[in-house]
């Protein structure tokens, strides 16, 4: 990657607030998920003060410095963002500094569930139910972890529905222990199973894409993303 990608990187993440400067003992992770059914995707990052991590290890919703994340269709052209979505109510994330893993097996609203994007049954959520599933799964009556994107509010009425069976349509979902043929019910879908939300760690926010670059480049830069932002306000009815 060319220094001046890498410059364009930087400041289109930092417009989608997917990159955010940190204080000296702040953690930065990034966040990825994709859909199971039709690839929607998440994408954004967290970060938190190491020095405040109780003993147990696990970061919440008041521990966190910044939660910025972007839904993405699956065509790859970003729908909704959420800028400081740890401020928000309904909001409910559980990391585990110890395994750096997400809990997201749990219900929605319980510590190692998860519940993130807009408010649940009102926007665009992204959000964990391990109810039991034998009206999907007849030979299995035990709860399937699985996770759900939901357009609660139908405020996009022209994205595509991935999953339509059970009590409701969404957007995708992914089923941990579930592949993408059991999914669809349908044979030829293939073996793949769903994937939880994922992070990784980032080793040093913004300076390991050179904060200069991005200056360096930054009027060439600004004029894309003015351009970029005023065709997405075109499309989807938001800058």
């Amino acid at each position: 990657m060319t220094q001046k990608s890498i410059g364009l990187l930087t400041v289109t993440f930092l417009s989608l607030g997917l990159l955010t400067p940190d204080s000296a003992n702040a953690i930065t992770f990034n966040l990825h998920w994709t859909g199971q059914t039709l690839g929607y995707q998440l994408k954004g990052s967290f970060s938190y003060d190491e020095n405040q991590v109780n003993g147990d290890g696990i970061v919440r919703q008041e521990d966190l410095n910044s939660f910025n994340i972007a839904f993405i269709d699956p065509d790859g052209n970003v729908f909704k963002e959420f800028l400081n979505n740890h401020t928000s109510s309904d909001f409910n994330f559980n990391f585990d500094t110890n395994t750096n893993q997400i809990l997201q097996t749990g219900e929605w609203n319980e510590p190692n569930g998860i519940s993130i994007g807009g408010i649940r049954t009102q926007g665009v959520n992204f959000f964990s139910k391990p109810d039991s599933v034998a009206d999907l799964f007849p030979n299995d009556n035990d709860p399937s972890p699985h996770v759900h994107l939901t357009d609660w509010a139908s405020e996009f009425p022209d994205l595509p529905e991935g999953f339509t069976r059970g009590t409701r349509p969404h957007l995708d979902v992914a089923f941990f222990t579930r592949t993408r043929a059991e999914v669809l019910d349908n044979s030829n879908a293939g073996e793949e199973l769903g994937m939880g939300l994922i992070a990784t760690p980032v080793p040093e926010p913004l300076s390991i894409l050179g904060a200069g670059t991005a200056l360096a480049f930054g009027v060439g830069f600004k004029r894309k993303l003015n351009k970029a932002k005023k065709n997405r306000k075109n499309l989807f009815g938001f800058s």
